[in-house]
């Protein structure tokens, strides 16, 4: 999917999911994006971006240091500029690989966030929005606004995520990512190493199950004879009932002619209050 390999295309945005800014519906599709970090090599790395741009410099992991420590995508970006004369040598053919890798990275690490924002534009064509890359994205035509025209090669990366994680949703696929076999595939001088998110994610599932029960307990009143009277709209307890035990033939007998001793004890005094 290389710029000088594949064709322009011409989006209509009115039938597409465009991203341009990271606060609009789908701004979470760029790498621009916060709210995603990522762990490569037990490396905190704030952004996608970041990642992506670290790995354009494997001979230089001391620019890679200093791509990653930016919390800012965009200043990440801005640091690596400068070296771009010293970027791998197979840059060109190997850029569209390491984006898919670092986006399926994204994914593994962010399955629900990241997995619900690609579920939400259906099957629909992403497309990015650009003012000057229609490479990466597409630009939008001066005489028509909802017209873009570009390679949009992250708008097509995203949608063929989009089909490996609705054909792998429940597969350990989506969770595991194996390095890319190119050379000097580096982060700060070692190899990149395999990524498995598979136990990461059951250890999440675990935490969301207790919280929702949690949550649910809270609304189950731990008294039975508590009840909400919805005329009244207020909590009110139930008079208790006391059987006390018959100890003579003569009792037993009143009770059989239902004369029992029942006795209801006082309402508790202060009728609104629970404890729980």
């Amino acid at each position: 999917m290389e710029k000088r390999k594949v064709e322009n295309k011409i989006y209509n945005a009115t039938d597409c999911c465009v991203f341009r800014k990271t606060k609009e519906l789908y701004g979470g599709l760029s790498n621009m994006a916060s709210g995603f970090p990522l762990v490569v090599n037990n490396i905190q790395i704030p952004s996608s971006e970041a990642l992506y741009q670290a790995c354009r410099f494997p001979h230089l992991p001391d620019v890679q240091k200093k791509i990653i420590g930016e919390r800012s995508p965009m200043t990440a970006k801005m640091v690596g500029k400068p070296h771009r004369n010293n970027s791998r040598v197979d840059w060109p053919d190997t850029r569209i690989k390491i984006m898919r890798w670092c986006l399926r990275v994204k994914l593994a690490q962010n399955f629900v966030q990241f997995g619900k924002l690609l579920e939400s534009t259906f099957d629909r064509s992403i497309v990015e929005d650009s003012t000057k890359d229609d490479f990466w994205g597409a630009i939008r035509s001066k005489q028509d606004k909802n017209i873009l025209t570009g390679t949009n090669a992250l708008g097509r990366l995203l949608m063929e995520l989009r089909q490996f994680y609705n054909e792998k949703r429940y597969s350990y696929e989506n969770f595991v990512v194996e390095p890319l076999n190119i050379p000097d595939f580096n982060l700060y001088g070692y190899p990149i190493l395999y990524i498995d998110e598979r136990e990461n994610f059951v250890s999440y599932i675990k935490n969301e199950i207790k919280y929702y029960e949690i949550e649910v307990a809270k609304t189950i009143p731990i008294k039975e004879e508590t009840s909400f009277d919805p005329d009244i709209k207020k909590m009110k307890v139930k008079p208790k009932i006391s059987l006390e035990i018959p100890s003579s033939k003569d009792e037993i007998n009143d009770i059989k002619k239902g004369k029992s001793k029942v006795s209801k004890t006082k309402k508790d005094e202060s009728q609104t209050k629970l404890s729980f």
